[in-house]
């Protein structure tokens, strides 16, 4: 039997250095709005790192005056240590809150950005990342940078701070010979700076394991029915299990790396020990130190870097945040639709172009559009919903042909007209550009007389709504999948007759509170269809597009919907795409869409095959 490979998407290249400080500024942008709390929890790191320090040396001066004098001479001593204790448990307390309210905070905003941006970018940005990929950097790319916030920004800055505070008091104490101490925390910091490369690619090849996996499960659950039914059961296991071995691969990798880091760190600690410890001892034995402080000095030497450590480990994770930061970046700074430069002067709209032909739509015995190439717009005469498309050109990225190039379109406010034309020609893409869902190259469309690219895509939305072919269903109630909170109940259920849902709502359960399985399992594909149709009703905008509205229903079904949609609301314009000829005849006019442009049906029928195939369609 053959045996298939597993897919693998490219793994990006490893951030260097210049890369990783880029990351980490990214992230630091994010604490903008909360620079007094991130202050706040610098300061409590800074004390905890000092308080322990000082704990540690009261401790160590405690026992020798024990030692030395008795209970009487150390009672100071005994009560300051008992109080140091107290403030390092409360200090860390407070840090701990503070730190983590913090990280909480900005992990929120970064969420909403995600989701802001995932808005921006849908459908076109998002088709061409993996769904997993997309997941992977809303949920556990942004869940890890909890770490930067909660564990790394404020200890480094306070490590540092910390660091060369206990230097500067050991130099004015010790004098020269306490250089070596800010030597060594020098050293314990250096050892995870150099091994930043390392940290970056495997934090990179973690990642990416973990994205991919994310993306095969999603991928596993979408298809569990064809897998079942194709016997590919062992073979999406098999991948499974290869991809959770490449996870694990990488986190072996990044543990062996961290514990090298520690075995150095560790190192260096009991060398500055020893060191410290042979220094004092010479000292004392010169006459140049009290005896009784040579163990002052070798705790100092000891707990002198702790803010070093504190620094190399909030580092040890750098190199995977700085790839989750990247992702999140990446994703959050990706451009989605921008506003098209209006034309050089607003009284330009609804005026024709050099290339306009000055009749006019129209139409003719049949009900259908002339031709329209370049049809002549009239500002005053457009009423409440009018739609024109002037020489539109849309292409998608990295692909050289345009999808709609010159395309021209005149609905007359209250119209219903189809757009038909073969599979791939570009009709959902018109469909996507009337939302702004798609950006277009060159061309204007106008609602109105006003052009929908010079104002922001929600604006439009509010005007012209669009329902398409496969509405996601939501595990939610049945009103709550409507997407309308503040709709009055009679209108949703108006708007349930209308799509033909209304008898089937009403035989579910708990009715409109009926709580739907995710992504409408349980429900068919018509059903799923007729939902997105109530909910665009629901909204009653001016314009309404329907991307096969009746591909999923019976003929009965259809009529009765063409029936409701036509005497539903007179006054609505509506565009809808479509291959059935039920549609085509309930239209006012038919459009043909051929080779990016448009001709009407009434002229392209005849003399084109291929309108003959679609108006001859079912």
């Amino acid at each position: 039997m053959r045996q298939s490979t597993v897919a693998q998407t490219p793994v990006p290249a490893a951030p260097g250095l210049v890369d990783m400080t880029r990351s980490v500024l990214a992230m630091s942008r994010h604490l903008r709005n909360q620079r007094r709390l991130f202050a706040i929890v610098l300061a409590t790191v800074w004390l905890s790192l000092l308080l322990s320090i000082t704990t540690a040396l009261l401790s160590v001066a405690a026992a020798s005056a024990l030692a030395a004098s008795g209970a009487r001479s150390a009672g100071h001593l005994l009560v300051a240590l008992l109080a140091g204790v107290l403030a390092v448990g409360l200090v860390a307390w407070f840090e701990q809150w503070f730190a983590h309210v913090l990280a909480y905070r900005v992990i929120d905003t970064i969420r909403l950005r995600i989701h802001r941006a995932i808005a921006r970018l849908a459908p076109l940005g998002l088709a061409r990342r993996r769904s997993g990929e997309t997941v992977s950097a809303a949920m556990a790319d942004a869940e890890s940078l909890e770490w930067f916030y909660a564990h790394t920004a404020a200890q480094v800055l306070a490590g540092v701070l910390a660091a060369l505070t206990v230097s500067g008091l050991s130099l004015a104490w010790l004098g020269p010979w306490a250089l070596v101490i800010p030597a060594a925390q020098a050293l314990v910091v250096l050892v995870p700076v150099l091994l930043l490369p390392r940290a970056a690619r495997q934090g990179t090849m973690l990642r990416a394991a973990l994205a991919e996996l994310s993306a095969h499960a999603l991928s596993a659950r979408a298809s569990a029915r064809e897998t079942l039914l194709l016997g590919r059961l062992p073979e999406v296991s098999r991948q499974a299990s290869a991809q959770t071995r490449r996870v694990q691969s990488a986190r072996r990798a990044l543990a062996l790396r961290t514990g090298l880091e520690q075995a150095l760190i560790e190192a260096a600690s009991v060398a500055l020990v020893i060191l410290a410890l042979i220094l004092a001892a010479d000292l004392s034995s010169r006459g140049q130190f009290q005896p009784d402080l040579v163990p002052v000095v070798v705790t100092l030497a000891g707990v002198s870097l702790l803010p070093a450590t504190a620094i190399t480990g909030a580092m040890s994770r750098l190199g995977e945040t700085a790839a989750a930061a990247q992702r999140v970046d990446a994703l959050i700074r990706a451009p989605g639709i921008r506003p098209v430069a209006p034309p050089a002067s607003a009284a330009s709209y609804g005026r024709p172009g050099p290339d306009d032909d000055a009749s006019g739509p129209q139409r003719d015995p049949a009900g259908a559009a002339q031709k329209s190439q370049a049809p002549q717009d009239h500002l005053g005469a457009h009423g409440l919903g009018s739609v024109q498309v002037r020489d539109l050109r849309v292409r998608y990225p990295d692909v050289d042909r345009p999808v709609l190039d010159g395309v021209h379109l005149d609905v007359e406010a209250g119209q219903m007209v189809a757009v038909v034309g073969p599979s791939g020609i570009g009709k959902t893409t018109l469909a996507l550009s009337l939302a702004r869902l798609i950006a277009q190259e060159k061309g204007q469309i106008l609602i109105d007389g006003v052009d929908t690219g010079a104002e922001a895509p929600e604006r439009t939305r509010e005007r012209l709504v669009l329902v398409g072919q496969h509405p996601h269903v939501f595990k939610a109630s049945v009103r709550d999948n409507l997407l309308a909170p503040d709709a009055p109940e009679e209108g949703i259920w108006r708007a349930l007759e209308a799509a033909r849902l209304a008898d089937h709502v009403r035989a579910l359960p708990q009715g409109l509170d009926t709580v739907l399985a995710e992504r409408g399992a349980a429900w068919s594909g018509g059903e799923r269809q007729r939902l997105g149709l109530a909910r665009g009703l629901l909204r009653d905008p001016s314009v309404l597009v329907l991307d096969e509205p009746t591909a999923g229903l019976d003929t009965r079904t259809e009529a009765e919907f063409l029936e409701a949609l036509i005497h539903g609301r007179p006054s609505r314009t509506t565009i809808i795409i479509t291959h059935r000829r039920a549609v085509m005849r309930a239209c006012d006019a038919v459009v043909l869409l051929h080779d990016g442009g448009t001709r009407s049906v009434s002229e392209a029928l005849w003399a084109s095959s291929c309108g003959q195939a679609v108006v001859g369609a079912q």
